[in-house]
């Protein structure tokens, strides 16, 4: 069925199972994450919401197979990223990347679904003033 569709039309081909494999440079490849897909996925792929009721998807647990096919082909609002952008080369780093973000922990701590600091400064504000007016109304009301 893939062979009569990709028959239809010119188009990108199915990438090489050497730039599948998930063993190029993470830190170059989470360096050109950042530069050109963190503005929507977030920092490390946990997905965002775009304009017009659009969203970037979550990258955690999708294929090394499918995050190259979007590179190339661009699904919805997500821009092409040609050989003459990103090298399959450079492809190859952000799924290692991706692939390392997803395996290990994160060194930070808890992380609140990694959807960035403002998350995580307003559960920090919200709790820790919280618990500050609490202990300050015990205080009070001890003092009485």
């Amino acid at each position: 069925m893939a062979a009569w569709v990709a028959s239809l039309a010119p188009g990108p081909a199915i990438p090489d199972e050497e730039y599948l494999r998930a063993d190029g440079n993470p830190t170059h490849g989470g360096e050109l994450f950042r530069i050109n897909c963190a503005m929507c996925h977030n920092a490390v792929g946990a997905a965002g919401a775009l304009t017009e009721g659009k969203w970037a998807p979550q990258l955690k647990g999708v294929s090394e197979k499918h995050i190259y096919e979007a590179m190339v082909t661009g699904p919805q609002n997500m821009p092409v990223f040609n050989d003459a952008n990103l090298t399959p080369e450079d492809k190859k780093d952000i799924i290692t990347y991706l692939k390392y973000v997803e395996n290990n922990p994160s060194v930070g701590g808890y992380e609140l679904g990694s959807i960035g600091p403002v998350a995580e400064g307003l559960f920090v504000w919200i709790f820790g003033m919280g618990f500050i007016i609490a202990i300050t109304v015990w205080l009070g009301a001890k003092s009485n």
